[in-house]
């Protein structure tokens, strides 16, 4: 198994992920156009996925069931598996 990587962000931190850790909601623009995620990416190291507008809305107003809804952005880093 793979050890914590460091995902850089566009502006300017980073983010510590261990393996199957999900990141916190991130803004599209921290991941979205960044070479250092698209290169991590294309090696398998790490997932980016999309987080549904329904999601973000209802963490808003505290809907979520889980703390795994919750939103601040619309992009979320995990390490592959």
């Amino acid at each position: 198994m793979w050890g914590p990587i460091q995902v850089p962000l566009s502006s300017g931190p980073s983010v510590r992920l261990s393996p199957l850790q999900l990141s916190d909601d991130l803004p599209d623009v921290e991941v979205v156009n960044n070479a250092k995620v698209d290169k991590l990416r294309q090696q398998g190291l790490i997932d980016v996925e999309q987080v549904a507008d329904e999601q973000a809305e209802a963490a808003d107003t505290d809907e979520a069931p889980d703390a795994e809804q919750r939103s601040r952005g619309r992009k979320r880093a995990a390490p592959s598996a």
